[in-house]
């Protein structure tokens, strides 16, 4: 087994789009290199990138796609970066929305958009032609699925259709024999379930489709408050318990939660990466760079949800102000 702890990495969304679909149908090599090597430039331990792809680009324009994945992967492995492909999204928010995969896309009965097996083609094309490919950590299916705000067993068969799309997939890529890991990415929501034991029981689910184990574990409180500190704590000794207990690694692939109170967000990264290093759990913080996507910049550039701003570094190419702290780790 890899040593999953020793991952020190960044979300990467470039600057220049406000969606993921933008910044891979729009490809620009030359800013993806800019950035990326900032952010070696700053933080030397840097050694993964987990990079948000496009199936809606894909699916305009196949071939070109499959290239700039290319260019995108040897981008990152001219500087040293393993690459965490996240193929498809189902975070979404109500203002600058980043885009993905929608419920009436992946659940029979849902909607006119439905059709079964829809990801094929792009599997074939994009992880086909990579299967064997070093420089591909783990094929991450999708970014927080389940992200609902109401317990599980309220949403009807909803999770249970989700999670039939997400065992579909890491079936069909198990069948392809891909060399890299597979795994998905779920949302942190403790409230999907209303007791731990039985969001330690769902999640113990999910892990079936999870080779190396995947959390997003933002510590949202303030520094003080020794409950949530507790609470949050709780949950990290639970997921590496699991990972124990089923021999796999374990890493955060979205952490540190955002603001845009500089100093708030330094004292939330350092304990956020202090809680998550004691566990030998890999750090992969949203995000690098300041972007147009949600929740990576200043009011001057869109609007800001809850998260605030969870950018490292500024849009002049300066490091954000207390961010070195990450070398701490």
């Amino acid at each position: 087994m890899e040593d999953f702890s020793a991952v020190r990495g960044f979300n990467y969304q470039p600057s220049a789009g406000s969606t993921s679909f933008e910044n891979w149908l729009y490809f620009r090599p030359e800013l993806f290199e800019l950035e990326l090597r900032r952010g070696k430039q700053y933080f030397p331990k840097f050694n993964t990138v987990r990079y948000w792809l496009s199936w809606d680009a894909f699916i305009r324009k196949p071939r070109e796609f499959a290239d700039n994945f290319e260019t995108a992967l040897n981008i990152a492995d001219s500087l040293g970066l393993r690459v965490i492909p996240c193929l498809f999204n189902r975070w979404h928010n109500d203002f600058v929305d980043n885009g993905g995969v929608y419920l009436d896309t992946i659940i029979p009965g849902m909607g006119w958009s439905y059709r079964p097996g829809f990801y094929r083609e792009y599997f074939d094309k994009i992880v086909g032609e990579h299967r064997n490919d070093r420089r591909v950590l783990i094929w991450d299916l999708c970014n927080e699925p389940f992200s609902y705000h109401k317990y599980l067993k309220d949403m009807g068969g909803i999770p249970a259709a989700e999670f039939a799309w997400l065992k579909e997939m890491y079936d069909c890529l198990k069948s392809m024999e891909v060399s890299q890991h597979v795994s998905f990415s779920p949302h942190w929501m403790t409230e999907l379930t209303p007791s731990f034991e039985e969001w330690e029981a769902w999640f113990e689910k999910c892990s079936a489709l999870m080779d190396v184990i995947i959390i997003h574990p933002y510590y949202i409180g303030e520094q003080g408050d020794t409950a949530k500190k507790a609470e949050y704590e709780r949950l990290l000794d639970s997921f590496t318990a699991l990972a124990k207990k089923q021999n796999k690694g374990i890493v955060a692939s979205e952490t540190c939660w955002g603001s845009l109170d500089d100093q708030w967000r330094v004292e939330n990264i350092r304990y956020t990466m202090t809680e998550l290093k004691k566990r030998g759990i890999g750090i992969i913080p949203h995000a690098l760079h300041h972007s147009l996507v949600a929740d990576l910049h200043l009011p001057e550039y869109g609007p800001v949800g809850p998260p605030g701003d969870l950018r490292f570094i500024n849009a002049d190419g300066s490091l954000r102000k207390g961010h070195e702290v990450y070398n701490d780790f």
